[in-house]
């Protein structure tokens, strides 16, 4: 059952009316898009790239729509539910105006400036800038002088001459954000002031020359040993960036080749790409896509529990544990690629649940669909078909004939979803190195199996991050972390060290130490009602659901440990909504006392604080007291 048939009886509000013509103009446009971007990766041109920018901004607009009439027109028909309504208003608007917050830190370029007599070579940290006049016709070269690992890129270079522009056309090659000027090369401006200038060359008064410029802080050259340069701060932006941009190029890709990244589907870094098709090659436009779908994500957190258990304060419990997590939010907040998975995963449970079709499509073939999505996004959701194929033998109680049915409707279109936009990817961008698409799930099956070796050491125990930490304690890792010292100027100077951005990799242990208390009950309420006879209350049943999911989203990474293979902390993001759902199972009992409930989920949000990426709005000796 969904949201509104969680009250036994009631009627689901019909879809009929203006919402479910936005939703499919919605899914057309992003059907045009990926048409358009397919044909424009083998015939690039301006009139395609201009049509899929369209297509991009008209299918967001159409979906924004969609939501917000279907918002509309569920809470005048269900005044019962206005309330949950206007909660989940309130803390996506939250949680999404705090990505805003973040969303540029550190910001992808800074403005820079420089100048010096006409004729004279001029220089700061990132360009030096040499120039000539012989009569009326002035050179100009702008050479980036940036070196070293971390080196820094630069675009939107703009030339004045005694304060008056020069078209920056005249530079060749003209820098932009998606070709920069990159380390030691060369911008060349020829310039005729008399057949082209509205300046005029004093004899007398020398003119000034002056560059403006963005120098990208996000444009760099990751290790002195690797020659790419490419886009990304936070983790690994610097690998689907890169991919996501050689989407919007056409460029054809190749087994490790930089703008490729074929070790993982291509559905999280094509949605990257549509971000910065219609927001630019910044740090918004490519991670715009992972703020909607991460806030969403909060949102279907708490519509699968309000569907399976009609408890509001379960639900609520579950909403604000799961949006108290620091690791989905930082994977929210960047350029990667779990968090389209968890989304589309999320929604696949919700429709698997449902009761009846979805717009004439039977709701475990619309679920199948989207767990065919979330594979696409990353492989590893196939462990998320495993959990519902597993719950609907093991306890589904429809007999085996009716689980197999049901599991063969989920399993067939999440194949066949997966299959086919994988297909239309490498037919498109990989035909030249693998033309079909078993080629490439040989590659990613091949390429993950020799990743051996510890993965990630804990900065304080000096040891690897294994899967076992990750239920316990571990230091938490940087992902990009940024200090700054201020000097104190009084009586006495002294100076102070605080971190300015810190991404961190750390989930909210508060709520994960709880699966040693929710998990034990869920397993001992079932056993306990199967020998007794009694029925399983909505409760008992969301938290065998939990169980099943969080064990799938866990247990094959010990596997993989033990097998040799790197395991990172983040690979549990798959399993947060379980483990915040569990935690909200547990301490909504009626035994467990509410005020400690209460006090519990302030500790996960002073947690959370802790680690929140950018406190600017601290005083600089709170933020060196916090450390963080």
């Amino acid at each position: 059952m969904l949201l509104g048939d969680a009250k036994e009886g009631a009627k689901a509000p019909s879809t009929s009316g203006i919402v479910k013509p936005l939703a499919l103009l919605s899914i057309l446009c992003v059907a045009i898009l990926v048409a358009t971007l397919s044909v424009y990766a083998r015939y690039p041109g301006g009139t395609l790239f201009s049509l899929a920018q369209s297509s991009a901004l008209a299918a967001l607009v159409l979906g924004v729509a969609a939501l917000v009439t279907g918002t509309i027109r569920l809470a005048h028909t269900r005044p019962d539910l206005r309330r949950p309504i206007v909660f989940l208003l309130v803390i996506t608007s939250i949680i999404f105006l705090m990505h805003m917050y973040v969303v540029n830190s550190p910001p992808t370029s800074t403005a820079g400036t420089l100048s010096g007599p006409v004729g004279s070579s001029f220089q700061d940290s990132q360009l030096q800038v040499s120039s000539t006049l012989v009569g009326t016709l002035l050179h100009v070269n702008v050479t980036d002088i940036s070196s070293g690992s971390g080196a820094n890129a630069v675009a939107e270079i703009q030339v004045l001459i005694d304060n008056q522009s020069l078209p920056v056309s005249a530079l060749l090659p003209l820098p932009s954000y998606s070709t920069p000027l990159e380390p030691a090369d060369v911008a060349y401006l020829g310039y005729n002031s008399t057949t082209e200038g509205s300046w005029t060359v004093q004899v007398v008064d020398q003119p000034t020359l002056r560059v403006d410029y963005q120098y990208l802080t996000c444009f760099h050259v990751p290790e002195a040993s690797d020659n790419r340069a490419v886009y990304g701060c936070i983790m690994d932006e610097t690998y689907y960036v890169p991919s996501a941009m050689g989407i919007l190029a056409g460029t054809q890709c190749a087994p490790y080749a930089d703008n490729c990244n074929l070790e993982h589907p291509p559905l999280a870094k094509a949605l990257i790409a549509g971000g910065m098709a219609v927001f630019g090659v910044d740090d918004f436009g490519w991670r715009v896509s992972n703020i909607v779908l991460g806030t969403l994500s909060v949102a279907l957190v708490f519509v699968l529990a309000f569907s399976l258990t009609g408890n509001r304060r379960l639900s609520y419990f579950a909403t604000l544990l799961f949006a108290a997590d620091t690791m989905f939010f930082v994977h929210s907040s960047a350029a990667l690629i779990d968090v389209p998975s968890v989304f589309f995963s999320l929604l696949g449970l919700i429709l698997y649940f449902r009761r009846g079709e979805l717009w004439k499509v039977n709701n475990y073939v619309a679920s199948g669909i989207c767990f065919g999505l979330a594979a696409l996004s990353k492989e590893t959701a196939i462990f998320a078909i495993g959990a519902v194929c597993t719950y609907e033998l093991l306890f589904g109680g429809g007999g085996l004939r009716s689980a197999a049915t049901k599991t063969v409707l989920v399993v067939a279109p999440a194949v066949l979803t997966f299959m086919g936009g994988l297909q239309l990817y490498d037919s498109t961008f990989t035909s030249a190195a693998m033309p079909w698409f078993y080629q490439q799930v040989n590659f990613i099956l091949s390429y993950g199996s020799s990743l051996k070796g510890g993965g990630w050491v804990d900065p304080v125990l000096h040891r690897y991050i294994t899967p076992l930490d990750w239920l316990f304690v571990y230091a938490p890792v940087s992902y990009l972390v940024t200090n700054v010292t201020v000097t104190v100027i009084g009586a006495t100077t002294s100076s102070m060290t605080f971190v300015k951005v810190g991404y961190y990799g750390i989930t909210n242990q508060i709520v994960v130490w709880m699966v040693f208390a929710w998990l034990p009950l869920a397993v001992y309420r079932f056993a306990k009602t199967k020998l007794s006879g009694v029925e399983l209350s909505v409760e008992d049943r969301f938290g065998i659901i939990l169980s099943v999911w969080f064990l799938w989203s866990y247990l094959p990474y010990v596997a993989l440990w033990l097998y040799g293979r790197v395991t990172y902390p983040f690979y549990i993001l798959p399993a947060l909504p379980a483990l915040a759902g569990g935690a909200a199972y547990f301490i909504t009992r009626d035994w467990f006392p509410r005020k400690m409930a209460v006090i519990y989920l302030t500790a996960a949000f002073v947690l959370f604080f802790l680690y929140f990426p950018v406190k600017d709005f601290l005083p600089n000796y709170v933020r060196v007291w916090l450390g963080r």
